[in-house]
């Protein structure tokens, strides 16, 4: 039979303590991690539409497409690039094409979209909230460059 003495009941008092401590610090870093996580997962997210509209000028697509889009909600947005995409008749208006993306942009964050016509033609950007408030249009200079830019606004509480 062995017995203790007080400096082993100490060392033990000691190890379980500090073991209790490093257990508590890493439940409450993990807790922040989560919460980071969280606040992510339920931020406010807009549905953003990128429509770029062309008029006149020869061909059915769009060069040098760029637009900016969350990944998931609570991120900054980043850039998604395409060399070309091909446009669509535009039921809406003769003599033109249109082509349009939906993406995701988080509540307060930047939203933006560029395009460059074929030779001659004419593009109009537009960034539209739930694919129907617009909050931002852009006219370019025929067969030059367009960008429309925007921060998206806050929800209302």
């Amino acid at each position: 039979m062995s017995r203790f003495s007080s400096s082993d009941l100490s060392r033990s008092v000691v190890r379980v303590s500090a073991s209790t401590a490093m257990l508590a610090l890493a439940a409450g870093l993990a807790g922040c991690g989560a919460v980071g996580s969280w606040d992510k997962a339920t931020s406010d997210a807009w549905a953003v539409t990128y429509e770029v509209t062309v008029a006149g000028g020869s061909g059915d697509s769009l060069k040098d497409v760029s637009y900016l889009e969350a990944e998931k909600r609570g991120e900054d947005s980043t850039e998604v690039t395409e060399d070309s995409v091909a446009t669509t008749d535009d039921a809406k208006k003769k003599a033109s094409s249109i082509w349009s993306v939906e993406s995701m942009v988080t509540a307060q964050k930047d939203a933006s979209i560029a395009a460059t016509p074929a030779q001659g033609g004419t593009a109009t950007c537009r960034i539209l909230l739930d694919g129907v408030k617009e909050i931002a249009s852009e006219t370019g200079a025929p067969g030059k460059r367009v960008q429309c830019e925007a921060t998206t606004p806050a929800f209302k509480k």
